[in-house]
């Protein structure tokens, strides 16, 4: 995949800043509960000549043989608590989500995005870990003529930009969220129940959650995602927590691509209708 040496100039902040453009295959999207997130990752590790990863936990067999041969960490190499859980492969591709290598019966997910500008951003996060807190340095890229936004926690304040994204929302939120105390998150979403159509899932064990979201179902999940409009996820290790605005060293990816949202919407509907 080439990067291509063109530039989309847009206006942030009062500033001009430049978008990297990037064409590659499509984004791959994984379900780990039903799908093999195992074999995929034991794969590509396999046939990558270099692989860097930060992963919260691994304890599965496959992928601890295949990182043998390539740079990895865990939270126990790099406190305080590291709970990304992502790899980057051959300078060229990352593979991120909420799903450790481990066995769990937990709903999860996990994506494969084939640019080397979000591989720069991630071997950056990498180098710095644990802690050394640089702004990320390509916040988006356009993929496929797909915004995509991409923040590492605290550094780059991953809640004020979940905020602003669910803000935005026109006419639905869907949301899929492990664990969930954040209290200005949760405003927004009643706040927001009072325009459109607001839903999700939590854990079934954020008994606390469940209360201030009691239009929320319960399931046996690992998700920390949001859904806006069908057209916007957000994903990656983030929870919405204190912990994990603050303390955590996590990441995001907002992803601005119907065909990507749309498979994470089926996820919703499979999990509350199973």
């Amino acid at each position: 995949m080439k990067k291509l040496l063109l530039f989309l100039f847009v206006v942030l902040t009062g500033c001009a800043r430049a978008i990297p453009i990037e064409t590659g295959p499509q984004i791959e999207v994984l379900f780990c509960e039903r799908e093999n997130c195992t074999t995929r990752l034991a794969g590509l590790l396999a046939g990558a000549e270099d692989a860097k990863c930060a992963l919260y936990d691994v304890s599965v067999p496959e992928i601890k043989t295949a990182l043998k041969r390539h740079e990895w960490i865990t939270e126990d190499d790099k406190p305080p608590l590291m709970h990304n859980k992502f790899c980057v492969l051959d300078d060229k591709a990352v593979w991120t989500g909420s799903w450790n290598p481990t066995r769990t019966t937990k709903a999860n997910n996990a994506v494969f995005i084939q640019s080397t500008t979000l591989a720069e951003n991630y071997l950056d996060e990498f180098a710095e870990l644990p802690g050394g807190y640089r702004r990320v340095r390509h916040p988006k890229i356009s993929y496929n003529n797909n915004l995509i936004e991409n923040y590492f926690c605290p550094e780059d304040d991953c809640k004020e930009h979940v905020l602003e994204q669910l803000e935005s929302a026109q006419r639905e939120i869907v949301f899929m969220i492990a664990s969930f105390t954040d209290e200005d998150i949760m405003r927004l979403l009643r706040d927001k129940r009072q325009d459109m159509p607001v839903k999700g899932i939590i854990d079934k064990a954020q008994k606390d959650a469940r209360k201030a979201l009691p239009f929320a179902s319960t399931g046996n999940i690992h998700h920390k995602v949001f859904i806006i409009d069908g057209n916007t996820v957000i994903t990656g290790s983030y929870n919405p927590t204190k912990n994990g605005n603050e303390r955590n060293d996590e990441n995001i990816l907002i992803i601005h691509d119907f065909s990507v949202a749309k498979k994470f919407l089926d996820e919703y509907d499979y999990l509350i209708t199973r």
